[in-house]
């Protein structure tokens, strides 16, 4: 039976990073030059949309790309970086939510309407560590495949249609507890325990006006998670382990919606 095709958006991009590099590593050719074919059966997505999203990369140096005589595109590493220190950066150091990644890329968008990805990473980077700049790339290409974002010929990301309507429906949604541990997680790392919880940057993070966060931390204050004080809120002892589960999980990705 051939395994169900999954969403291009979907594809987790420190798996995609690992068979871009393994594709090169094991390239039958002299040139070690591979197809969109072969990275999308990796990851299980359509070849079509994989070859947009490559195309991408393409475009902003990670790979390289050429045209051979029959038509067939074949792809060639660039400037895409070995994976050494990745457990030093987000989403290794905490998580980063699909909720997060919308809300930093609206931010950088607005105003100009198109966004480097340091742009983006500006807004992802934090107390707990900065964003993988290659992960960003990769999702950001593979959402380019999913006609969430378009890639100008300035290297700059802007929304489509599809994609803002994606962000809205989302921003309109109440977030759940796994996109505020995360979110929680990037600003209060264990390393800095002391101090109280800057819930103005958590909700930043989240693309959410503190109203919107009053009724979640309510709940957390009630369930013994939040202790709130003169000073602001502060993490209780369940606190700091839901923020420990979240930014510590496993050595992969975890979704966090």
């Amino acid at each position: 039976m051939t395994p169900r095709l999954l969403p291009v958006d979907s594809v987790v991009p420190d798996a995609l990073h690992r068979a871009l590099l393994r594709a090169h590593t094991h390239s039958g050719n002299v040139d070690r030059s591979f197809t969109a074919q072969r990275i999308a059966d990796r990851v299980r997505v359509s070849a079509v949309t994989m070859g947009v999203a490559l195309d991408a990369l393409a475009d902003i140096g990670l790979l390289r790309s050429t045209r051979t005589g029959d038509g067939l595109t074949v792809y060639y590493r660039g400037d895409l970086p070995d994976r050494a220190g990745v457990d030093q950066r987000r989403p290794e150091l905490a998580p980063i939510s699909r909720r997060e990644l919308w809300a930093a890329i609206s931010s950088a968008w607005q105003g100009c309407e198109e966004a480097s990805a340091e742009d983006i990473a500006a807004r992802l980077d934090a107390p707990a560590g900065p964003v993988d700049r290659a992960w960003l790339h990769l999702r950001l290409a593979t959402w380019t495949a999913a006609e969430l974002l378009v890639l100008s010929r300035t290297r700059r990301w802007a929304l489509t249609t599809r994609g803002l309507d994606q962000y809205e429906r989302l921003r309109r949604e109440q977030a759940s507890d796994p996109q505020v541990w995360a979110a929680i997680a990037a600003e209060q790392p264990r390393r800095r325990r002391r101090g109280g919880l800057d819930w103005d940057a958590v909700g930043r993070r989240l693309g959410l006006p503190l109203p919107r966060l009053t009724a979640w931390a309510d709940q957390a204050v009630d369930d013994g998670l939040l202790v709130r004080t003169d000073g602001g809120l502060l993490l209780s002892a369940g606190g700091w382990r839901r923020v420990g589960d979240s930014a510590y999980p496993t050595r992969r990705e975890r979704p966090t919606g």
